[in-house]
């Protein structure tokens, strides 16, 4: 694949990483609202995945509103009718102007925040094999040949192309309803010392997502986002 203009990836955007031993045992962190919304659920996967992605969600959003003191049960992330994270303070401040992607994998959470309203996306993927069936069904030709061109790289290179465009579709607001064939990956491997390495993502319509990549620990961790200009 070519490789995108070099950009310097970290810029405005506050991300935050954390592993599930880090959330707290208790509730009291969450809102009433978040806390109905857990009561509600019994599956005890879920309910640690959806506390993990919230609690580095709270400390993103903190970041990107510029209060590192807020205290975490002031923000409020719960979902709107597409799936996707809404953050707000609540405080009587309102819905905060802060734009919001979550992830988890392998009892790992990312997420990354910036102030006001933009396409934004973000993953975290575990490292691991997928097949050639995988790869010919969800990656285009050119990605496809892209992660079979280095077998030793294999498992990096198309674990990197699918968490981008879960990043990318997310971004776009669309998540995996949209054919992950019609968002189109190009960049090149990062180092594997954890460095963030740049990367864009050619959607529909013309639409062209720029953002980054890294690998570190086992996982993989992309963000994308249609303003260039926060890079």
């Amino acid at each position: 694949m070519s490789t995108p203009a070099a950009l310097v990836p970290l810029g405005a955007v506050c991300m935050q990483e954390a592993d599930a031993s880090a959330v707290p045992d208790h509730d009291a962190w969450l809102t009433p609202a978040e806390r109905q919304w857990l009561g509600e659920r019994s599956v005890a996967k879920r309910r640690a995945d959806w506390r993990l992605g919230r609690w580095v969600g709270k400390g993103a959003v903190a970041c990107a509103l510029d209060a590192p003191e807020l205290p975490p049960d002031q923000v409020e992330i719960l979902a709107e009718a597409s799936g996707a994270p809404t953050a707000r303070i609540r405080a009587g401040v309102g819905w905060a102007e802060v734009s919001l992607s979550l992830s988890h994998s392998g009892g790992v959470g990312f997420a990354a925040a910036l102030p006001g309203r933009v396409r934004l996306g973000c993953d975290v993927e575990a490292i691991e094999a997928r097949s050639d069936r995988f790869v010919d069904d969800y990656f285009t030709l050119d990605e496809a040949l892209w992660v079979r061109s280095e077998p030793t790289e294999r498992d990096v290179r198309a674990t990197l192309i699918w968490s981008a465009k879960e990043s990318a579709l997310k971004a776009l607001g669309e998540g995996l309803r949209l054919d992950t064939r019609s968002v189109e990956v190009q960049g090149e491997p990062p180092p594997p010392d954890g460095a963030w390495e740049a990367m864009s993502v050619r959607g529909p319509a013309g639409i062209t997502l720029t953002g980054c990549w890294r690998r570190a620990r086992g996982f993989v961790w992309t963000i994308a986002l249609e303003d260039a200009r926060w890079w």
